[in-house]
């Protein structure tokens, strides 16, 4: 005897919808998690350039300082660079720490702002944690203070988030 089907019963249809939920939801958290992921990596990678925009900048400007005027101390760099087009025309651009006018950190740490200030231009380049400039006269030791140009000059930082010191060294003459 052949019977008939009559279409899907109330329990496969239940069956069904349960399953069809639970993939749903799956997906759901995993479209969640990628978005997630993606927006901490881009935020990071924001940051490192911002970083990296710091350092170009300022090895720029200790390239064109005046080699008579400079001056220095464990957060802050003044030079003084002369005009581009050869003029008499002086300008002083130093770099300095100053309190960051974004919340605390993810971490619940104060953040600073690395800040490059050039006659009434200031431009903060980077966000940090902590930042320590050191001076060497001869290439070999460093100390917190330097009153001339210096022979290398070496900046430690801690960016916003990191659990390492970034360190760069930079040989000037």
């Amino acid at each position: 005897m052949i019977r008939q089907s009559r279409g899907m019963t109330l329990v496969e249809i239940l069956i069904a919808l349960a399953i069809a939920s639970l993939m749903t939801l799956t997906g759901w958290r995993a479209v969640d998690a990628l978005q997630s992921s993606r927006d901490r990596v881009v935020s990071e990678a924001a940051q490192w350039q911002r970083i990296d925009d710091f350092f170009v900048t300022l090895e720029a400007d200790l390239r064109r300082a005046s080699i008579s005027e400079f001056s220095g101390n464990g957060d802050a760099i003044t030079v003084l660079q002369p005009s581009l087009d050869g003029g008499i025309e002086v300008r002083t651009v130093r770099y300095r720490l100053a309190v960051s006018a974004a919340p605390m950190g993810a971490n619940d740490f104060p953040s600073i702002d690395v800040v490059r200030e050039s006659g009434s231009d200031r431009a903060p380049l980077a966000e940090v944690q902590s930042l320590t400039v050191a001076y060497s006269m001869d290439g070999i030791t460093f100390e917190p203070i330097a009153k001339a140009y210096p022979r290398a000059l070496r900046i430690t930082m801690l960016p916003i988030g990191a659990t390492a010191p970034v360190e760069r060294l930079f040989a000037l003459r």
